[in-house]
């Protein structure tokens, strides 16, 4: 789930000056880091959030408002800050209370 104002980076130019940088240059002047972002099952990502691009947000993963993930994350973990940074694991509660919840919606 993403929260208001994530935002998720595919593309991202070479910033160390090897380069020229901005949208509006050509490609052929720029290096450009083109990868995917992938977020795992049962991740969350809060508000003002920023992921660069490659990143994988395995299952699981927590991400507190304002972080900036520029590495994998490792699963069922919770991560905030700039640079976001593991603080502690994540407890997996929620997959009964899912389980639960699905089997309720079964029997309606």
């Amino acid at each position: 789930m993403l929260a208001y104002k994530v935002q998720i980076f595919t593309r991202s130019d070479d910033y160390s000056g090897e380069t020229l940088t901005n949208s509006t240059i050509p490609e052929k002047y720029r290096n450009v880091l083109k990868k995917e972002v992938f977020v795992g099952k049962h991740s969350i990502v809060g508000a003002g959030s920023i992921i660069m691009p490659g990143v994988i947000l395995a299952e699981g993963t927590s991400v507190g408002a304002m972080s900036l993930v520029r590495k994998n994350t490792i699963p069922w973990s919770i991560y905030l800050g700039s640079p976001a940074k593991k603080l502690k694991d994540r407890k997996k509660d929620l997959l009964l209370l899912e389980k639960q919840f699905l089997e309720e919606q079964i029997k309606k």
